[in-house]
């Protein structure tokens, strides 16, 4: 095979790698191939609009839940990387979101993301940095943060849940607060940001307010003038309350936020979905406890409901208490063994021992969220006859839960497993969810014992997997996948073990038994069945766990089973709250398949974030304040009132003001979808195609031991080992061109990749010193050519790269030959490029004057301009247009003052003139100048308004005025002397 000559191999390596912008089919069909997705036409466009919005300050993705908002920031993340504009990135999540993070960027974009630490060197380097937003939003960690390297973009997902709160920190006249106790971790946030772009990923950007959507804006708008200060926003647009917009300013609102948001609804995206959503719903099986069951249940409730016990003292005796609650609701397994623990507390006070921290009762929950203090030192005598007492009491109810003969919610599960197995082959797999360490153990014990299953059915996930079947599944997946990686993209022990224990229960077992470390980023979908055999009281963790199989790519219908015991009312009444309050499960059938409820949104996800998001707290106030069970159900029928009226203010308020981030019309939106569907697959082909031009020649100019060959519709290099290849490489690999989504035994080749850069550099330093090249010169040669057979002349490739309100790229091939003032035609030029030259070293010295390359270089440099500076002319009007509304905004509001002001003088007038007294006619008099000093006063800020002389508007008039006429900067890439055979 011919090797391409290094010309060839440079042209393309500067045309695939230059800067584009962001609607370009290029640019975007390169962010397809950044990961292993399904390229659907709604998160192209998402990408779109945020890499156009990067160097504004950034944006708001606000697509509806379920469409991928993880995806869409990998893609811009990997794009942004790819083309070294991003080579530090800091994303900023909820805690209990950092493993799913961390596993979708790795396994969907090959990104190894790194949990930074605070400490000396923790967010050092170019790397991908994942901080949980409580650490990130903490006094310490904010410090740490500010005093670390910039960083070139921060993603933070659910941003709606702390930063929209980020307004109650300015006061009644827009000024912020910085000794403001409100919104810490968002002010805390906000301060190590500094000139960093943002995107904000949340689906509900507006929960309860107009000004929470004007908070988030203050991150993506950092000039402060999209909407003005708060106090001039208030005055524009909320009627009365910030809840309630101005009549008539709906279309200005909303055309001013799609400059910075941008939305997606379900209903947009679902025709072009290349594997449609499926609906969930719930399966409620009852069970009915033993009279020894139920006797145990009322006998360590009526327990912990009273007010004095010594083994929950202190400081901790909340969190203890809530935290028994929930292990009792686990399994009477969960239950026994807390007892034990219980009784161990207690028998270490009668020894005269002071109790354990606490730890030992909590750790069973794996909660990471429970946050012990230290005890305080006990100050009240302990009555030890009181302790033995309790301690007779708590050892009666373990004999009690010991000597059960039955465990009748166990026997309910083993009907659902029968009930499961006998499904069709391939849908016969569950996923078990429980809070409970010990109830995992004992479930996979009764499934063994019981249920007819193997060892190797069952796969078990904990927070710690540590345990010889989790080592074996490991080692199992190192071999059958892991090793066959390149060394760059091999993950973190801990990111592969989560990968080996999914890939075991997808390949082998068919049971998967999960504690709430499972709910966080795993991806099930290729399960359909979720049993919860507990429920968390939060709402979001309940969600968590259905997200799991409940997500894109999932191919049937989603069935999550619960359990409810049919003799307890407070377990039945928490129930309705979640599933028909909050519609958390969808339908909900009976375990004879009766619709018991329909669902009225399709979107509980929103629900459960707004109305549900402080539902756990207020369960634990029921309970820490209950004495009675009786209380506890009266306080449960009171609450699912509250949740009833709270869901209809949120829906009240949602009505209202959706309709200003739902800015799209279905029909543009479609048309736009159809546009990037139709023109997508000729954009990655001629992609693919130029990529695998540009290895191809890298391998052969190299010589590198290869093969290329075509399997499934992509191209495949099997490279032997080399030491001319990049590092990772050296020791060989198989590497793909083309669609990603199914390759395992192959890596994925995109802009990024340490193969595409070695073959860019590679190519660039083959022409640092170019010889003498001839074009041979056939039939297909342009006219102009042909007509100049025999001449010499010089080859010139300039880049001009533009710094406008994009970064744009623009390749200007300039072929002059000797004794001509003027270039040859850009097609010409383009021709020789992309044929095959041969070295001609003998060549004599082209003969052309320097002012004739230079005049060359500036006539086709100015032309290119022109029709830049064209498309620039759009972005520069719009954000003159923002300008001007945004002092047009302040004398609106200043017109209306001075309306109510000179109404008031008048009044004040009236009165003066009819007061009676001298001390009356003074006082009125003294009321009058006032106000009149108001008017004056409002009178000179408008005049200076109107005259534009503000200094907000003038310094961002200035750098606008910058952006347009930055002079762009023109570097010469190759200059070669040539001759026409």
């Amino acid at each position: 095979m011919i090797v391409p000559h290094p010309i060839q191999r440079r042209y393309l390596a500067e045309q695939l790698v230059r800067l584009r912008r962001a609607d370009e089919q290029q640019r975007y069909a390169a962010a397809q191939r950044q990961g292993r997705i399904d390229p659907n036409p709604h998160q192209i466009d998402a990408v779109i609009f945020a890499l156009k919005r990067f160097p504004e300050g950034g944006c708001i993705l606000a697509d509806e839940v379920g469409l991928g908002k993880t995806i869409e920031a990998g893609l811009v993340v990997a794009q942004l990387r790819s083309e070294g504009a991003a080579s530090r990135v800091l994303l900023v999540v909820p805690k209990p979101l950092l493993g799913q993070w961390q596993d979708e960027l790795y396994r969907l974009f090959g990104i190894q993301a790194v949990e930074g630490r605070l400490e000396p060197g923790g967010f050092s380097g170019a790397e991908v940095f994942l901080v949980g937003r409580e650490v990130a939003g903490s006094e310490r960690g904010a410090e740490f943060l500010r005093e670390t390297e910039p960083f070139d973009l921060c993603v933070i997902d659910e941003a709606h849940e702390v930063f929209a709160n980020i307004y109650r920190r300015f006061d009644k006249e827009g000024d912020y607060r910085s000794d403001s106790p409100e919104a810490r971790i968002a002010d805390r946030v906000r301060s190590f940001l500094r000139h960093t772009p943002v995107l904000l990923l949340t689906a509900t950007p507006i929960q309860n307010n107009l000004t929470e959507l004007w908070g988030l804006i203050q991150y993506v708008e950092p000039t402060g003038t999209l909407l003005g200060n708060l106090r001039t926003f208030r005055e524009v647009f909320c009627d009365g309350d910030d809840r309630t917009l101005v009549r008539g300013q709906d279309d200005e609102l909303r055309r001013r936020i799609e400059t910075v948001v941008q939305r997606t609804l379900r209903r947009q995206a679902q025709d072009f979905l290349e594997r449609p959503f499926v609906a969930r719903h719930a399966q409620i099986f009852e069970y009915s406890m033993t009279a020894r069951e139920k006797l145990l249940y009322d006998q360590v409730t009526a327990y912990l409901l009273e007010p004095q016990l010594f083994a929950f003292r202190g400081n901790q005796r909340r969190l203890l208490l809530i935290g028994f609650h929930r292990l009792m609701g686990s399994s009477i397994a969960a239950l026994t063994a807390s007892l034990r623990k219980v009784a161990a507390r207690l028998e270490r006070m009668l020894a005269g021992h002071t109790p354990d921290q606490g730890n030992t009762l909590l750790e069973d929950l794996e909660d990471d969220e429970i946050q012990l203090e230290p005890e305080g030192e006990e100050k009240a005598t302990i009555d030890l006859k009181l302790v033995e007492k309790e301690l007779e009491r708590v050892r009666s109810f373990i004999t009690l839960a010991e000597t059960l003969r039955r465990d009748s919610k166990a026997d309910k599960l083993l009907d659902v497993m029968r009930v499961i197995a006998e499904r069709p082959t391939g849908r016969q797999r569950a996923v078990i969810f429980t809070e409970s360490l010990v109830t995992q153990a004992y479930l996979q014990d009764l499934l063994l014992d019981r249920g007819r299953f193997r060892p190797e059915d069952i796969t078990l996930f904990r927070g710690t997997n540590d345990s010889p079947r989790a080592a074996q599944a490991l080692k199992r997946w190192q071999e059958e996948i892991g090793d066959s990686l390149p060394v760059h993209q091999r993950p973190s022990r801990s990111v592969a073990m989560r990968l080996a224990l999914v890939h075991e229960f997808k390949t082998r077992s068919r049971v998967f038994i999960s504690t709430e470390a499972g709910a966080k980023g795993l991806n099930l979908q290729f399960c359909d069945t979720i049993v919860n055999y507990d429920l968390p009281w939060n709402p979001q963790r309940i969600e968590q766990r259905i997200g799991r199989c409940h997500r894109y790519g999932q191919e049937h219908d989603v069935t999550v089973i619960n359990f409810l015991a049919a003799d307890n009312e407070a377990q039945k009444l928490t129930f309705d709250i979640l599933s028909r309050k909050l519609d958390l499960f969808g339908k909900v059938l009976d375990a004879s398949d009766v619709v018991l409820h329909e669902p009225s949104t399709d979107t509980p996800e929103t629900l459960a974030g707004s109305v549900g998001s402080d539902f756990e707290g207020r369960l634990r106030r029921i309970y820490e304040r209950a004495r009675t069970v009786g209380e506890i159900e009266a306080e449960l029928r009171r609450l699912r009132e509250e949740m009833e009226d709270e869901r209809k203010r949120f829906e009240e308020t949602w009505a209202r003001t959706a309709g200003l981030i739902e800015t799209r019309f279905d029909q543009r939106v479609k048309q736009a979808f159809r546009r990037l569907q139709t023109d997508l697959p000729p954009g990655l082909a001629r992609l693919d195609d130029e990529m695998d031009r540009l290895i191809t020649g890298f391998l052969l100019a190299l010589n590198v031991p290869h093969r290329r060959f075509a399997v499934n519709g992509n191209i495949r290099f099997e490279l032997s080992a080399s030491d001319r290849l990049p590092d990772g490489w050296r020791n060989g690999g198989i590497v793909a061109i083309g669609e990603a989504r199914n390759l395992e035994d192959a890596d994925a080749l995109h802009l990024g990749h340490p193969l595409v850069q070695a073959a860019v550099t590679e190519a660039r330093d083959a022409t640092c010193t170019q010889s003498p090249v001839a074009w041979i010169l056939d039939n297909s040669a342009p006219r102009e050519l042909l007509a100049h057979r025999g001449k010499r002349g010089r080859l010139i490739l300039v880049r001009i790269r533009y710094e406008g309100f994009e970064r744009v790229d623009r390749l200007i091939p300039i072929a002059l030959l000797e004794g001509e003032l003027s270039p040859l035609s850009s097609d010409s030029a383009s021709w020789l490029l992309d044929r095959q030259p041969q070295n001609r070293p003998a060549l004599s010295k082209v003969e052309i004057e320097s002012f004739v390359v230079e005049d060359a270089v500036e006539e086709l440099a100015f032309t290119d301009q022109v029709e830049v500076s064209g498309e620039e002319q759009a972005p520069f009007e719009r954000n003159l247009e923002q300008l001007e509304r945004y002092v047009e905004d302040q004398l609106l509001v200043l017109r209306r003052r001075l309306s109510a002001a000179r109404q008031s003088l008048l009044a004040a007038q009236d009165k003066r003139e009819s007061a009676l007294g001298a001390e009356l006619r003074s006082q009125a008099e003294a009321r009058v100048r006032s106000i009149q000093e108001g008017i004056d006063a409002i009178d000179k800020e408008v005049a200076r308004l109107e005259t534009r002389d503000d200094a907000d508007y003038q310094k961002w008039r200035r750098r606008v005025q910058q952006r347009r006429d930055r002079p762009p900067q023109i570097h010469r890439l190759l200059d070669v002397e040539f001759v026409l055979e």
